[in-house]
């Protein structure tokens, strides 16, 4: 019997492809839904990427800016969700080992992630580098669902 379900997420289309499916499927099951954000990058990095960085801010008010604009994404994800029924928080580390370690920290029975990629040059990439999918799906303690990004609903 499934009664959580975690949905890891870094607020991409295929990301919140796999959100929308978790959240039915929850729905239909009466489970408890996780989502997770892992923050990879460390603040420099991330506050550039965002457009975030400016010649007066300081470490901590980097920080603050990042943790307002992961709120914010949330939000946006969550918009037009009964919030009551998702549980949503962000970790900063490699996705490969939290994401697993999350999964068993919560007791997930599921893992629902998006698929990125187009093709063949996509999975010759994954099988040569690896991904983040490819790694939750051998390290995760319970089943993996992986959406396609071709689906639809």
């Amino acid at each position: 019997m499934i009664k959580t379900i975690l949905v890891p997420t870094d607020f991409s289309e295929h990301a919140q492809r796999a959100f929308e499916r978790a959240r039915d499927l929850a729905e239909q099951l009466g489970a408890r839904l996780c989502v997770l954000h892992v923050q990879t990058e460390g603040t420099i990095r991330t506050a550039i990427k965002e457009g975030l960085l400016d010649d007066a801010s300081t470490d901590a008010e980097l920080c603050a800016a990042i943790e307002q604009l992961i709120e914010q994404r949330f939000s946006q994800m969550l918009a037009g969700v009964d919030r009551m029924r998702v549980e949503y928080t962000s970790r900063r580390g490699e996705s490969t080992v939290l994401i697993p370690a999350y999964a068993e920290e919560i007791g997930a029975d599921l893992v629902v992630v998006g698929r990125r990629g187009a093709g063949l040059m996509s999975e010759m990439r994954e099988a040569v580098i690896g991904s983040v999918t490819a790694s939750v799906i051998r390290r995760s303690p319970c089943p993996v669902m992986v959406v396609r990004r071709e689906h639809t609903g």
